[in-house]
């Protein structure tokens, strides 16, 4: 008959069943043979009952009682336990156990771990802490030539996003934007020399950073962000409006505000129409929508000195009405001028945006319940995620031959060949390289439930 423990080196004697819990009597399988310290011969010294928690049976808790064997050296008098292999060495739980926690921290609360198992949350908390620690060493990002470094905001704060722009991945996420930990963060960032262009959203603390960690490299405010800015100036107008209309127009302003925020040759010809009664309606309105279509159009222009010039001409004809509005687009176009431009230098693809908005809001659900460390963690090593940039380098790679063995040569076949001959071959090496977990996956598992 089977053992229920199934266990090699375990042997249940006795089960009992306890309402929410099995309480099961097991005996080690493996007696010391001799004394590790001087090798010799061992005696028995007595028992000592220690209790281990196993992986749950149908639904319910398990504790192991165990009458672990004790051993005496007969020549040094050193005492041991008899060894059990199934026995985790840090802790009073089976290997498997660790095991299945592991697998599970990245999906379930370590309270509702904790119920589940028997063990204190405390120990779930470690056991996941060693997890990531050798996740951290097995799973090696390579460093990004184009860098980003962008925003969420998880349970509450700011936490900096680190990604790797071309191949759309998330390289790393930090528990949070401070100046001074993204810069402890940076100095020890393996490979930093093949960095080579960072774009960022607007925010000073990262340009400091970048120029202070990365002296030289071309600095690109991206261009979502830029544009961003001026369609937050046209909801401060709408807002602003609000205020003065009844309850009714109120409400319909605001189930129009996407027409508002909507690029004119996106609109339907319906939409054209509410946006044409709107602008007749709060001529304001119309202004700020023609001051944000403007703005959005400086990335039209062709070239690096047509944009300048339209970047210039569009704040000198904005009108004095709405100028309030946008007084932070042009604080920024002043302060950013040059990284806003650079653009045009390397123009760097936003189209992973999308996929951090909506990671951003499925992380915020995911949130309730978890920690920053296990959204991180489980973002970070979803393997499903990193297989979509996952890949194979090959490389060639001029290798030294070892010289053939001259023994029965005679002397004039050793001075015959040339010193320079078969000394280097040309090999291709193979290697792994992981970039990350790719952002349009993630975002997709977020909004289909699987991180839930």
């Amino acid at each position: 008959m089977a053992d229920i423990l199934n266990l090699p080196q375990l042997r249940a004697r006795e089960i009992e069943e306890n309402g929410d819990h099995y309480r099961i009597k097991a005996e080690g399988m493996v007696e010391p043979t001799a004394c590790p310290l001087c090798a010799s011969s061992l005696y028995r010294h007595g028992t000592q009952p220690q209790t281990y928690m196993d992986t749950p049976i149908h639904g319910k808790r398990v504790a192991l009682d165990i009458q672990r064997r004790r051993f005496r050296c007969k020549n040094c008098g050193k005492t041991l336990f008899e060894p059990l292999p199934d026995i985790d060495d840090k802790r009073l739980a089976t290997t498997r156990l660790v095991k299945y926690v592991e697998t599970h921290c990245l999906r379930k609360t370590f309270a509702e771990l904790s119920r589940e198992v028997g063990i204190d949350d405390k120990t779930v908390r470690h056991i996941f802490d060693d997890y990531v620690a050798r996740l951290k060493q097995d799973v090696v990002f390579e460093t990004p030539e184009v860098l980003g470094i962008d925003e969420l905001k998880i349970i509450g704060q700011y936490r900096a996003m680190i990604t790797n722009v071309e191949k759309r991945a998330l390289f790393d996420m930090l528990p949070t934007r401070n100046k001074a930990d993204l810069i402890i963060y940076f100095k020890a960032l393996p490979e930093k020399r093949r960095v080579k262009v960072l774009t960022m959203d607007l925010w000073s603390v990262y340009r400091q950073v970048a120029q202070d960690q990365f002296p030289g490299r071309m600095i690109v405010a991206d261009r979502f962000h830029v544009v961003r800015m001026a369609n937050d100036a046209i909801e401060r107008v709408r807002k602003q409006i609000r205020k003065e209309l009844s309850t009714r127009e109120r409400l319909k302003l605001k189930n129009d505000r996407f027409i508002l925020l909507s690029r004119h040759d996106n609109l339907s010809s319906s939409a054209q129409e509410k946006l044409s009664y709107w602008s007749m309606l709060h001529p304001h309105l119309g202004m700020a929508y023609a001051a944000k279509e403007a703005f959005h159009d400086i990335y039209n222009h062709p070239t690096k000195s047509d944009a300048m010039r339209a970047a210039k001409d569009w704040e000198a004809s904005l009108n004095p009405n709405v100028a309030w509005a946008f007084r932070e687009v042009k604080g920024a176009l002043h302060s950013w001028w040059t990284e806003i431009f650079n653009y045009y230098d390397h123009p760097i693809s936003n189209g992973y945006t999308e996929s951090i908005n909506n990671i951003a809001k499925g992380m915020n659900r995911m949130g309730r319940g978890y920690s920053f460390d296990v959204i991180r963690a489980r973002l970070l090593f979803d393997d499903e995620a990193r297989a979509d940039t996952r890949t194979t380098v090959r490389k060639k790679v001029r290798k030294r031959v070892q010289p053939p063995d001259t023994f029965g040569y005679t002397m004039s076949d050793a001075m015959y060949q040339a010193p320079s001959q078969s000394r280097y071959k040309t090999v291709i090496e193979e290697r792994r390289v992981e970039y990350g977990p790719y952002l349009p996956t993630l975002a997709h598992k977020l909004e289909a439930g699987d991180f839930d």
